[in-house]
């Protein structure tokens, strides 16, 4: 055995044509085919590896390099970084794998921590395994994951089991075996997703893709979820359809919306709406071929509904639009609206016709009751609307009678 020793001064041997050993003690065993660094120092080589940690083993038969203590593993020419306790690196095949609280830096921007890593130099292909985390300082996003493979060549993400996604700070995504093309910036998976936004908004999916610059989501069997967890909540299902989420736009088929109880001040109703696709841009959302009922859901068909060839809601304008309708009872065609409409939930006062209620009697038998509601804020308006129009000026005492029909005129001249 053949031991040199060599305190507190800079020491340069030659393992090889491979690498330059710069420790402050060094042990040189086995004929010259096992060489130790110790007392922390560095490792370098001809193809622009730079690797620094506590103690160093080379055994120049396997052609492996294991170091331990604060590695520092810097590959000059891929322009990346790696830390770990510990790292084994195999010269002939080369490969990198690293244990306990490792992370890769690459190019300053992207960031992997992980328990394991294993690197192949030829392929620049990262697996990491064990309590992933990525992150990616420009593009604002964090990847959660226990098994992950980053392909530095095609850019490409592939993560193992379940996989949560952090987009600057407005989108919170979980997942399984997410596939993420940092090239063209989409998200791709095949297995449930959910995905949470910070206006409390719940989006879960049976397949997804994901624009993550433009914010567009694809996928099918949607469910839509607004105000998740509070008494507000809206659902909407789509059998599939595209959602931009930048834009608020919607294109989706075989729309199946249930609304919150209480958006018409009533516990028993449940407001629904089924179409064949929905198309929403802005404030206007458009539903071909819908049904619309508010009655409380039964095995049978409900007491009434209403289908119309198209059902507009202008949001801006606060009405929703029928074309071409129908108002059935109980499955049942009863009267034909080329068109009508009527304000939507969000409107607490205005005129016209409230929802319809049934009666049966032993004098008259079975009939039905369709109120008409008098907003007075708007018979002012229409007051106004009539003095300009006229010219002229009157009184209303408090005595004095108005019919329904006067109220009808009044309150069609404050619209016109």
């Amino acid at each position: 055995m053949f031991i040199i020793i060599i305190q507190f001064i800079s020491f340069n041997a030659y393992s090889s044509e491979e690498f330059n050993f710069n420790v402050t003690e060094i042990e040189i065993l086995k004929n010259g085919n096992l060489i130790k660094g110790l007392k922390r120092g560095v490792v370098s080589s001809n193809n622009g590896i730079y690797i620094e940690a506590d103690t160093f083993e080379y055994d120049k038969l396997s052609n492996i390099l294991n170091a331990n203590g604060n590695v520092k593993f810097i590959d000059k020419i891929k322009d990346h970084e790696i830390y770990s306790d510990s790292v084994t690196y195999n010269i002939n095949i080369n490969k990198i794998i690293t244990k306990n609280n490792s992370k890769a830096i690459y190019k300053k921007d992207i960031v992997i921590e992980g328990d394991i890593f294993e690197y192949d130099k030829l392929s620049s292909i990262l697996n990491a395994i064990g309590n992933v985390k990525i992150i990616d300082r420009i593009n604002d996003y964090k990847i959660y994951s226990e098994n992950v493979i980053y392909n530095r060549n095609t850019e490409e993400i592939e993560t193992k089991g379940n996989t949560n996604f952090q987009i600057e700070s407005k989108y919170k995504i979980n997942s399984k075996n997410v596939n993420f093309n940092r090239k063209k910036n989409i998200l791709n998976s095949i297995n449930k997703t959910t995905i949470k936004d910070k206006n409390f908004n719940l989006f879960i999916l049976d397949e997804l893709s994901y624009q993550i610059s433009d914010e567009i989501l694809k996928g099918k069997n949607i469910i839509v979820i607004t105000n998740h967890n509070t008494p507000d909540s809206d659902k909407y299902f789509f059998s599939s359809g595209i959602i931009d989420l930048k834009k608020d736009s919607i294109i989706a088929k075989n729309p199946e919306i249930t609304l919150h109880k209480k958006i018409f001040n009533n516990d028993e109703n449940d407001p629904r709406l089924f179409g064949v696709s929905a198309t929403s841009v802005g404030n206007l959302t458009i539903i071909e071929k819908g049904i619309f009922t508010s009655c409380k859901k039964r095995d049978d068909c409900p007491p009434w509904s209403i289908k119309a060839e198209r059902i507009t809601h202008d949001k801006e304008k606060k009405i929703i639009k029928y074309e071409n309708a129908f108002l059935k009872f109980y499955d049942k065609p009863i009267v034909y609206f080329p068109s009508f409409r009527h304000p939507d939930p969000t409107v607490e006062r205005q005129s016209g016709f409230l929802t319809p209620s049934f009666y049966d009697t032993k004098n008259l038998g079975a009939g039905i009751s369709i109120p008409y509601f008098f907003a007075f804020m708007s018979i002012a308006a229409a007051i106004i609307s009539i003095k300009s129009f006229a010219d002229t000026s009157f009184e209303m005492s408090e005595d004095s009678i108005v019919t329904p029909q006067f109220l009808a005129i009044l309150e069609y001249l404050g619209r016109r």
